[in-house]
């Protein structure tokens, strides 16, 4: 009893790994048959990934651009922790003593620091490199108190700067952070607007590619037409054309971050020179996340172009 059961057992066991097996060799026949394409028809296969590494090239400059301008800003990110205080022209030294103990009980105060009126006409003097304000019959910089902040977020600072605005001893004072947010505005509007492009020029790439693929299919209706008279299915059909689709997209990806590699080495210049005058290096280079993310939309928009082109078209090749 035990022999029969086994054996069938055994047979029903490799009846059903067959139609696997198929689906794996079937899967790497297409794939090997993606990248003989791409062997035998260079001409034709490359130029449509070049015009998809050029498409895709342009969100992605967007892209990197608002990504660039968000390092220039952390350049500035120091000023944004920091806050100027000019005390009025008529306080003593119990009102600037008063105004320094209040501060030692912000919680955003790291630390502060006082500059006399000496001290600050002597600074200005080195700076401008201008001789005799040092005679002037009066002295006419007032008190400073620098401030170091702990916390450089725009709530924090708000919140402090509604508190200076009640002391009496505070003429006026500066956060240094207008240029933090006007970048951050533009950065975003770079951002928002890469995506949008993004989303644009990808119906473009849609297009491109299904139309490449539009003619792979119209050299290959005989052979669907075949497939389809064979009882073949249309998945079957249409599983070459997919990894065509999502290689042609992947490649393109890669090309596109290529070219916004070489548009940023060749306009590195400016930026590393504006760096370099406030103190700081920057070496303007593409975003690893940008790449994957290139890649990424690449295939999906190569595999979608598949898809729908060659529903399409598959449907009306394998129609008697």
């Amino acid at each position: 009893m035990s022999g029969p059961t086994i054996n069938e057992a055994r047979a029903n066991s490799e009846k059903s790994r067959r139609p696997l097996a198929a689906w794996r060799r079937h899967h790497r026949q297409c794939l090997r048959g993606a990248f003989s394409r791409l062997i035998r028809r260079p001409v034709g296969a490359w130029a449509t990934i070049l015009v998809l590494g050029v498409v895709l090239s342009l969100p992605a400059l967007v892209m990197t651009l608002g990504h660039q301008v968000e390092r220039l800003g952390a350049i500035w990110m120091s000023d944004a922790a920091r806050m100027d205080i000019y005390l009025a022209t008529d306080a003593d030294e119990a009102a600037r003593q008063t105004l320094r103990d209040w501060l030692d009980r912000q919680a955003t105060v790291a630390e502060q620091r006082v500059i006399p009126p000496e001290e600050g006409l002597e600074a200005l003097t080195e700076r401008l490199h201008i001789d005799g304000l040092e005679t002037l019959e009066s002295n006419p910089l007032p008190w400073v108190i620098e401030l170091t902040l702990s916390d450089a977020r725009a709530d924090t600072r708000l919140a402090l700067a509604e508190g200076l605005r009640e002391q009496s001893a505070v003429a006026e004072f500066s956060s240094g952070d207008d240029w933090i947010q006007r970048l951050e505005q533009i950065r975003a509007f770079f951002d928002e607007l890469g995506w949008w492009l993004l989303i644009l020029l990808g119906m473009t790439v849609v297009f491109v590619v299904g139309n490449t693929l539009r003619l792979e299919l119209h050299e290959r209706r005989r052979e669907i037409a075949l497939i389809a008279l064979i009882g073949g299915t249309e998945r079957y059909m249409l599983r070459p054309l997919l990894y065509d689709g999502t290689l042609s997209g992947l490649l393109g990806g890669v090309v596109a971050s290529g070219l916004v590699g070489l548009a940023l080495s060749v306009t590195s210049g400016p930026i590393e020179r504006f760096a370099a005058s406030y103190g700081a290096a920057i070496s303007p280079q593409i975003d690893p996340a940008l790449v994957l993310l290139l890649m990424t939309a690449g295939a999906l928009l190569g595999w979608l172009s598949a898809q729908v082109i060659g529903r399409f078209y598959i449907g009306r090749l394998s129609t008697p």
